[in-house]
């Protein structure tokens, strides 16, 4: 990305495949905001009651991007090659299958990987890859895509919040706390620098949390801005080649 980009974006994306991917879905909608959801259609980590099925996956690219995510979310540097190679380019059949149009975006799952994997992924048709990197502005390489806020409070970030707070100790303990303080933050940071503000979560996680009301909050702040470019992962400008 061009370092002097003083346009400010807007990206979401959301990981998985959960059946409460709609509800996300509708909070997206209701502030216009573009959102990925990256699914395994088939993800063993999710009861097969739980997970986002055919029908759900058919609406939800109605109104959003639909991304790859392998087909069962395994860890892909703790399986062969071959078996990687076999999860990412099935996962994205399966999904076009569902959806009856290409998909071209793809997330590692848990931001596991290895140069082979990036490989793969370019090799099964994908023009994009997300990582789970945080903390930056620049979204980097198409295939290894940053990230900025995750819709979760991590509690390796005290250093972080302590910088992002100009070392107001009083600041930096509620932008550490409280998730949503924090992702405000980067995107007020995104209007005065230029960047990519990319937001990602998973819906489950968001709903275990309870913080539905966060999330709401969060979208609302950086809805409807004039100046700002809102867009899916795929259509994110300005992308280094």
């Amino acid at each position: 990305m061009n370092s002097t980009r003083s346009q400010a974006v807007v990206t979401t994306s959301w990981d998985d495949g959960h059946r409460l991917d709609p509800r996300l879905a509708a909070l997206l909608e209701k502030y216009r905001i573009p959102g990925t959801f990256y699914i395994a259609p088939r993800n063993l980590e999710i009861e097969p009651a739980d997970r986002l099925d055919s029908a759900g996956i058919r609406d939800l690219s109605e109104r959003f991007e639909i991304g790859g995510h392998t087909l069962t979310h395994q860890r892909l540097p703790l399986i062969s090659e071959q078996e990687a190679a076999a999860e990412i380019r099935d996962g994205k059949a399966e999904l076009e299958e569902i959806i009856g149009a290409p998909v071209t975006s793809f997330c590692y799952p848990r931001g596991e990987y290895t140069p082979v994997h990036v490989r793969q992924a370019g090799e099964a048709g994908f023009s994009l890859a997300r990582t789970v990197e945080r903390s930056s502005l620049d979204p980097g390489a198409p295939m290894e895509l940053s990230t900025t806020i995750n819709a979760y409070a991590h509690r390796v970030d005290g250093p972080l919040a302590l910088r992002l707070a100009g070392k107001k100790p009083w600041t930096a303990a509620k932008l550490y706390l409280e998730w949503d303080e924090l992702a405000i933050r980067w995107f007020d940071l995104c209007l005065e620098r230029g960047g990519v503000y990319h937001l990602w979560g998973h819906s489950w996680e968001v709903d275990a949390r309870r913080d539905w009301h966060r999330l709401e909050r969060v979208l609302a702040h950086v809805a409807d801005r004039p100046d700002v470019t809102y867009a899916d992962n795929r259509d994110i400008p300005g992308l280094d080649s």
